[in-house]
């Protein structure tokens, strides 16, 4: 794990409020240079929110990762959307979250995390590869002639 510093001041992490995803909402577009927002669908605050964590720093949102257990027959942790604040990036921020949310997965008896990105989003397959990560493009994914990265971690032989 990275320090518990990203720069300035301490980084806190911690659940989502209301107040969070409003803000994530609305800075999200400009975090990520264009639209982006839509991304960030309400169920994931009201109907999936209880795992969703935020990274505060200074009392300031600076990152946050929007993620639940999927109820299967096989527990995974599914990260559907992570952001930060571009002033805060390359800081451990992402990391910080994404252990969050393994210890709340582990806890919940989850035995794989997963996420998905763009095929070509070469940022995103780097930052799940460091964190021990499987990526695999897999064609068809979300629909016909629509592949996706698929990201996956096994947690059953860590730690």
């Amino acid at each position: 794990m990275l320090g518990a510093m990203s720069g300035e001041g301490e980084l806190r992490i911690r659940g989502i409020t209301k107040e969070d995803y409003d803000y994530v909402v609305s800075v999200l577009d400009r975090w990520w240079g264009g639209p982006a927002g839509q991304r960030a669908h309400p169920m994931f605050f009201y109907e999936l929110g209880t795992d969703a964590l935020v990274a505060e720093e200074d009392g300031k949102v600076v990152g946050f990762l929007l993620g639940f257990v999927a109820s299967q027959a096989e527990a995974i942790g599914y990260v559907h959307l992570v952001g930060i604040d571009p002033h805060h990036r390359r800081r451990g921020v992402g990391q910080r979250l994404y252990e969050r949310f393994e210890a709340r997965c582990r806890k919940a008896g989850v035995r794989r995390l997963k996420a998905i990105a763009a095929v070509g989003n070469d940022g995103s397959v780097a930052f799940h590869e460091a964190l021990g990560f499987l990526a695999e493009e897999v064609s068809d994914y979300a629909g016909p002639g629509r592949s996706r990265m698929v990201f996956t971690r096994d947690l059953t032989g860590t730690h």
